[in-house]
């Protein structure tokens, strides 16, 4: 748990650790790296500077094993650490509304504020 004046970076998945939303959800699952070139190193400095991350997503609660491992697992070099520990905010849709919202109508951001505007009173 954290404390209220922890200091916090919250990032979207999605198009900002992954090059692109779609694509973020496909290329990973046959063992391609789709994220953008030096996010773990970047994210591991914020860390370092003594911020909590909290990841952010529109993809579909029934995702969440698949979309944790990703962001457990991403390695960019052999050397470099992975991307920090924190808590994966999912939509708690079912898959087939989450797609029809991010893919097909692409507003993930409608899902997205919402969010944030409540974990933003977390933090006051």
């Amino acid at each position: 748990m954290w404390d209220h004046r922890t200091k916090v970076i919250i990032s979207d998945v999605d198009g900002t650790i992954t090059r692109s939303d779609v694509m973020g959800h496909v290329m990973p699952r046959f063992g391609n790296d789709w994220s953008h070139p030096g996010i773990c190193n970047l994210f591991q400095k914020i860390h370092a500077n003594g911020y909590q991350i909290l990841y952010l997503t529109a993809r579909a609660i029934g995702q969440a094993h698949t979309s944790r491992a990703y962001i457990t697992n991403l390695r960019q070099d052999s050397d470099q650490k992975p991307l920090p520990d924190g808590p994966l905010i999912m939509s708690p849709d079912r898959l087939l509304k989450s797609f029809n919202r991010e893919v097909v109508h692409r507003k993930p951001h409608v899902f997205k504020i919402a969010c944030l505007k409540n974990i933003m009173m977390l933090f006051p």
